[in-house]
């Protein structure tokens, strides 16, 4: 680390559990509040203490059928920004709005709703978001009440580059209307370039709301939950997607070795830690720039001009400007495949597209540019944008704790490499952050929170950190975040990658919380070390009898990494408690979504 100015980050002095406050509102309180003399914090505790019974209970029920209640389920946290914009857009028209995460929402409320909107996004393989699995579950169940007196609609967030498209919000949708309760709005599913076709269903849901709540009292857990004399808990810039943070890389070195197969950067990026906060677990949202050799080479394919005018949204801008910063290219979406079969007239292309699987399986295993090279055409400037999804961000998971140091952010990087299609290729994201961000340059980021990948609040929590390759991240803050606090929980880590000489992420820091008692137990699945393959998975089945006792101890279970490793991790784990639990196959399940239910079983993947 190189940065000189340090800073401890006191914990929060409020608790989490069962607060009304979400954690970005805590964090906001905790800011504004640091600094109060012993006085003034007397004066602010009175202060609450007079308004407090002004403001009902989360956990009350809706008292009127005229009630609104905005529920939602997010992975990454872009249904809960929208959900929680729509509470304040109805909070700042008077309008009283109850806004939940389905973690935090009691199942049997539902049949005592007035109007109820769902926002909620799906992930994996057409699987609800964790925080939602348990309502979920419920609605699909044969205990879920009849729903006559309730008014619904649904807003889906997926990615259509996946076969089961927004899969958990038409199941939303579908089971609402069979139980009875009236569509409102017609459900919409977007896709990764979401702004516009969610604002459309909130402008629409902001109406159907002023229908209902005309003149009520705006609800106090919606959006803005209280303001003190002279404190603002708001930020009058909020930093955000649209509203990043300029953030200065100060460190960027290699982690894995220089023969490794993999290239995984360390990166740290100082803050201001009044402006930006976070908690382990979460992750930070980077953008980026395109690489200029890229996007000249495009420009020579197409035939286009990059100093030719375009407009995208309301801002109106080069071409060569558009696609360095504005347009996605190297993550080809399978409908960018469709709309260039159309523009180029290539047959055998547009028959390969007339299948959405081969569609996929195309887009999958190429870049922009190898579409264009394999495929000629020659579209107008306008054209061309057009063909393009919006550049979005990446997301990283937060590699540090602010426990340790507080204006700094650590990311863990896997550069994206390698040759295909006859040219070499380098990832978006990857490439701007390890070759060509330099050291003092800043880059735009923000904070996402993940408050379904969070320790324990109970310090004496036993924990189980599952992870491959980058999945490791978070758990090196999950570390420092403890033994900053004095936590006396047991740590187990349980770690695979290629080659342990080679791709040992944070060796080094592994070692000293191990010589130092902080980190109890160590598994490691190296998969090429061997004759034979050895992954995570395996790992958890050789220590089944030790991994189902610490399930029994009261342990939380963390996964991050791939999907795919987190689906093996997942198989292994129903096996080892069925055979460890004597459980037969329906009981093993129960057993694991149980721990998901009580908030026992975390999981990152990507």
């Amino acid at each position: 680390m190189t940065s000189t100015a340090r800073g401890n980050r006191a914990p929060s002095i409020f608790p989490t559990i069962g607060s009304p406050l979400d954690e970005s509102r805590l964090r906001a309180l905790d800011q504004a509040l640091a600094g109060l003399s012993q006085a003034q914090m007397a004066w602010v505790s009175g202060y609450l203490a007079g308004v407090g019974g002004l403001a009902a209970p989360i956990a009350a029920a809706p008292e009127a059928a005229s009630s609104v209640t905005v529920l939602y389920g997010s992975q990454t946290g872009n249904a809960r920004q929208l959900a929680e914009r729509l509470g304040r857009q109805s909070d700042e028209r008077g309008h009283a709005v109850r806004v939940f995460s389905m973690a935090e929402y009691r199942a049997r409320d539902l049949e005592r709703e007035g109007l109820l909107l769902i926002v909620v996004s799906t992930h994996g393989e057409g699987e609800p978001p964790d925080s939602a699995r348990e309502l979920h579950g419920f609605l699909l169940g044969r205990r879920a009440p009849r729903l006559e007196s309730v008014e619904f609609a649904v807003l889906g967030l997926g990615d259509s580059s996946y076969e089961h498209f927004c899969k958990t919000a038409t199941e939303f949708d579908a089971r609402l209307d069979e139980l009875g309760a009236r569509r409102v709005m017609p459900l919409i599913c977007c896709d990764v370039d979401y702004q516009a076709d969610a604002e459309r269903w909130s402008q629409q849901a902001l109406e159907q709301i002023g229908e209902r709540s005309a003149g009520a009292p705006a609800d106090r857990h919606s959006a803005e939950i209280l303001t003190l004399p002279g404190v603002s808990l708001t930020q009058t810039a909020p930093i955000d997607r649209e509203h990043p943070y300029q953030a200065t890389l100060i460190e960027q070195r290699r982690l894995t070795a220089d023969d490794a197969v993999g290239d995984v950067r360390h990166l740290s990026f100082a803050i201001d830690p009044q402006t930006l906060t976070f908690a382990p677990g979460d992750a930070l949202g980077v953008w980026f720039r395109n690489d200029p050799v890229l996007v000249e080479e495009i420009l020579i394919l197409t035939g286009l001009c990059g100093d030719a005018p375009v407009t995208l949204g309301e801002a109106e801008l080069s071409l060569r400007d558009a696609l360095l910063g504005r347009l996605e290219l190297t993550q080809l979406h399978p409908s960018v495949v469709q709309t260039w079969a159309s523009l180029c007239g290539d047959e055998a292309l547009t028959a390969r597209c007339a299948d959405p699987a081969q569609r996929r399986t195309y887009a999958s295993e190429r870049q922009f540019i190898d579409l264009i090279a394999a495929h000629s055409a020659r579209p107008s400037a306008d054209a061309l944008v057009r063909a393009l999804k919006p550049l979005a961000p990446r997301l990283y998971s937060i590699a540090s704790s602010p426990l340790q140091h507080d204006d700094e952010i650590d990311l863990t990087l896997s550069v994206v490499r390698y040759p295909a299609h006859g040219r070499d290729h380098l990832g978006g994201a990857s490439g701007f952050l390890a070759e060509r961000l330099e050291l003092d340059q800043t880059s735009g980021v923000y904070v996402v929170d993940n408050p379904g990948f969070r320790l324990p609040a109970d310090g004496e929590t036993p924990i189980i950190m599952i992870g491959a390759g980058t999945g490791i991240a978070p758990y090196r803050a999950f570390l420092q975040q403890r033994v900053a606090e004095g936590a006396s929980g047991r740590n187990w880590l349980i770690f695979g990658n290629r080659h342990f000489h080679r791709d040992f992420l944070y060796q080094l820091d592994w070692q000293g919380w191990r010589k130092g008692g902080q980190l109890h137990r160590v598994d490691l699945a190296f998969s090429r070390d061997g004759i034979e393959r050895v992954y995570v998975q395996h790992r958890l089945r050789e220590q089944a009898t030790e991994l189902y006792g610490w399930l029994e101890a009261g342990a939380h279970l963390y996964v991050c990494g791939a999907t795919a490793m987190g689906q093996a991790v997942h198989a292994a784990l129903l096996e080892v408690v069925a055979r460890i639990g004597g459980l037969d196959a329906e009981g093993a399940g129960d057993f694991i979504d149980g721990l998901i239910n009580q908030g026992r079983y975390h999981r990152d993947l990507y």
